[in-house]
């Protein structure tokens, strides 16, 4: 009877190392989940497009990954916008008091740019409705350095595209 009470705590021990070995291995790959997202900055009120929407190159992706903490990075396609006869670029958002700067990397006269967001709350994807979008102030830097950089109020949309 020892024997058998023996063998089955082994087998017990076996079991739940497996099922803990199991279950690591799902989270570890669910932890970097890497999504196509449409992103959207909208006018403070209504569904009219802020002036940060038109930094966003369209025509390429913008991704968004899940990281092991919870939070998100957004990579988000950037290209220069014109305001007033100047240029400039996006580079970051504010989610309340909450500043999240972006590291940019390839080149906007070349059409490569994309800024990285990185630690956005879960809370960021919100759809493609205006009226659910976050309430975020943008960071834009311009080329004069009479304005240097200016923010701007806005609501931003991500959604998953697939």
């Amino acid at each position: 009877m020892t024997i058998s009470l023996k063998h089955m705590g082994r087998r017990t021990g076996a079991v739940l190392v497996s099922l803990l070995l199991l279950t690591l291995a799902v989270s570890a790959s669910a932890a970097a989940v890497k999504m196509t997202v449409g992103v959207r900055f909208w006018r403070e009120s209504g569904d009219k497009e802020s002036m940060a929407d038109s930094a966003v190159d369209t025509t390429r992706e913008a991704t968004l990954t899940r990281q092991p903490n919870g939070t998100f990075t957004l990579e988000l396609p950037v290209k220069q916008l014109s305001s007033m006869n100047m240029t400039g670029r996006l580079t970051g958002i504010a989610i309340g008091e909450v500043n999240y700067d972006g590291t940019l990397s390839g080149d906007l006269s070349d059409g490569t740019a994309v800024l990285t967001l990185k630690n956005l709350p879960a809370s960021v994807l919100t759809g493609s409705d205006s009226s659910k979008a976050l309430a975020v102030t943008c960071s834009i830097k311009m080329d004069t350095i009479l304005l240097g950089d200016i923010t701007t109020s806005a609501k931003m949309s991500i959604w998953v595209e697939r």
